[in-house]
């Protein structure tokens, strides 16, 4: 495969980024509810990005009547996709947060591979 001329300023660039807002996170694996012993747990450095907790609608409609009211909280991992290759992330894998007060734990809700330079988690509280 032949990289675009600004792939390498594109990594370069990433990397800058990370260097200022990427944190070390713990990523555990898991498969069909436990551990998944093929895919060992590590840390890593990516940019976590935690939205204050709101309410949201529990069928997750924009409807603003809403009959059942939830507080969530979603936040996104976002993982430098030249720096760490061999990630991949699956539904129901967690992510903790090392450098945060208490050390959090998030859920991976969905994964969008679609990004050229990085993995982006839509994650929930775990």
């Amino acid at each position: 495969m032949l990289a675009a001329r600004f792939h390498q300023l594109r990594d370069r660039t990433l990397a800058e980024v990370d260097r200022f807002r990427a944190e070390p996170v713990k990523l555990s694996f898991f498969k069909d509810g436990a551990l998944d012993p093929d895919r060992p747990a590590r840390e890593i450095e990516a940019i976590l990005r935690a939205d204050a907790g709101r309410d949201a609608s529990v069928s997750g409609g924009t409807d603003r009547d809403w009959r059942s009211r939830v507080s969530s909280q979603r936040s996104e991992l976002h993982v430098d996709r030249a720096k760490y290759p061999d990630i991949a992330f699956k539904r129901g894998d967690k992510v903790k947060a090392l450098a945060r007060p208490g050390e959090p734990w998030f859920e991976v809700l969905s994964v969008d591979d679609r990004s050229e330079p990085r993995l982006i988690l839509t994650m929930g509280e775990a």
